[in-house]
């Protein structure tokens, strides 16, 4: 509880005096919090000792330790009532990938990675940008034999031991056909697949071995939402890479 709304907790207990400074700190809190003592007793017209009863009665050892922590409060409530910068937006999102992204499931997706003879990366339309970026990146930091095949080349022969990270934001529809072929065959042909996406119910989630879900963009508005789905799945890609990195060690 700030200084502001401690006061309105106390002022049935306060004095005539009590009341002079109360309606004075909630009048102009920002005089409060940067005047010097002594023209702020003058101000008032009232003792110092009035002043150090004052902030007692609040909780503070006295008028300094008030006067400091108004300071903070103040500038905390200016901060939570202005808007957003886009950096700061841009920030919170990645912050926001960071804690909730399934831990598990990336160490999972890089010995996956690992230990298949070859990985395809594939993203379509605003997609298209981090998947080739993951497979340069498989390649030249880690000698991974990985490519980021176009969409007309899908419908080709894959191996077992092969692993397919899709990376697809909302819909997927252009690669429903393409998994759905994929998940009739026998274990023994089938490559593993691995679904990237910001829509915890894809609708070829059924057709994947795995889905790694990261966070909605949609709450930042849509004029938004192509650069931070872009920046999600690159702040992905730095988390698998990582990883993959720690287990070779």
């Amino acid at each position: 509880m700030d200084v502001l709304d401690l006061m309105e907790t106390k002022v049935s207990s306060f004095t005539k005096t009590d009341m002079a400074i109360y309606e004075y700190l909630k009048a102009d809190p920002e005089g409060f919090a940067h005047k010097g003592y002594d023209e702020l007793v003058g101000d008032l017209g009232i003792s110092p000792s009035s002043l150090i009863r004052f902030a007692k009665k609040l909780g503070y050892t006295g008028y300094a330790g008030l006067q400091y922590q108004l300071g903070i409060d103040l500038e905390k409530r200016a901060e939570h009532g202005r808007e957003k910068t886009i950096g700061e937006i841009y920030c919170d999102f990645i912050l926001q990938e960071e804690k909730s992204i399934d831990q598990v499931a990336i160490d999972g997706l890089a010995r996956l990675v690992l230990e298949a003879s070859k990985v395809h990366c594939v993203g379509f339309h605003l997609s298209n940008l981090p998947a080739r970026f993951l497979s340069v990146a498989l390649r030249a930091l880690h000698g991974v034999d990985a490519d980021s095949p176009e969409y007309d080349y899908l419908m080709q022969q894959y191996r077992n031991d092969e692993t397919i990270i899709v990376l697809s934001v909302r819909s997927g529809e252009q690669y429903r056909e393409f998994l759905k072929s994929l998940s009739k065959l026998s274990d023994g042909e089938r490559p593993s697949t691995v679904l990237v996406t910001m829509n915890p119910r894809h609708a070829l989630k059924s057709y994947c071995d795995s889905t790694i879900v990261l966070p909605s963009a949609e709450s930042v508005g849509n004029e938004r939402i192509a650069i931070i789905d872009n920046m999600l799945y690159m702040m992905f890609n730095e988390m698998l890479l990582t990883r993959i990195g720690e287990l070779k060690v």
